[in-house]
C-alpha cells in the first residue's frame, strides 16, 4: 500500500502523541502563511481571475494527495482549501507588510513548535533534515490522516504504516508514558 510507505517514512519521526498534537497546529500555520505570501504573486489571469503562485501551488499538491489516498485527499481538500481561500481574501485585503509580518511570525511559531516537539517530545531531529519534500508537500497530508487515527478512524490503514514502521525497524513505543 503505497500511503503506508509514505506516511512510514513522516511517522517514523512523529510517534510520541504530544509531537503530533504540535504538529496538528504547526503543519497548518505554516501552510497557511505560506499561501498567504504565495498568493500576493499573480501569475496570469484566466477569464478575469488572477492566478497566483499559491493557487498553483494548493492544486498541484492537492493533486498529488489524491494519488495516495482519496479519503485524506478530499479532507486535505476541504481543510487546506479553506486556509487557501482564508489567504487569497486576506492578501486582497491586507498591506504587503502585514502579510510578509504574518508570514514571518506563522513560520517561526510553526517551525519553533515543531523544532520543540522534536526535540523534547519525540527525542529525534525532525523530517525535513532528511527529506525536505516530506516535511513541506506531503506533512498536511499526514497530518490529516494523525487526525483520523487519533479519532479511531481508518485503524486498517494505521496498522499498516504502524508495520511498515516494524518492518524498517523504526517503530518507538512511548507506551510507558501513557502510564506515567
Amino acid at each position: 500500500m503505497r500511503f503506508a510507505r509514505e506516511m512510514a517514512f513522516y511517522s517514523a519521526y512523529h510517534q510520541e502523541k504530544r509531537n503530533v498534537w504540535v504538529h496538528m497546529i504547526g503543519v497548518p500555520m505554516i501552510s497557511f502563511t505560506l499561501f498567504l505570501v504565495l498568493s500576493r504573486f499573480s501569475l496570469f489571469e484566466v477569464s478575469g481571475y488572477s492566478v497566483t503562485a499559491s493557487a498553483i501551488f494548493v492544486v498541484t499538491v492537492l493533486a498529488y494527495y489524491f494519488t495516495l489516498d482519496i479519503i485524506f485527499a478530499l479532507t486535505a481538500t476541504i481543510l487546506f482549501g479553506g486556509l487557501y481561500v482564508t489567504a487569497e481574501y486576506l492578501t486582497a485585503t491586507m498591506s504587503p507588510s502585514m502579510a510578509w509580518s504574518l508570514f514571518g511570525l506563522g513560520q517561526i511559531v510553526g517551525w519553533g513548535s515543531q523544532f520543540y516537539g522534536h526535540f523534547i517530545f519525540e527525542k529525534s531531529r525532525p523530517a525535513l533534515f532528511d527529506n525536505l519534500f516530506q516535511a513541506l508537500v506531503s506533512a498536511p497530508l499526514f497530518v490529516v490522516a494523525d487526525d483520523y487515527f487519533e479519532l479511531g478512524f481508518r485503524k486498517e490503514l494505521k496498522v499498516a504504516v504502524q508495520n511498515e514502521l516494524k518492518a524498517k525497524g523504526v517503530w518507538k513505543d512511548f507506551s510507558a508514558l501513557k502510564q506515567a
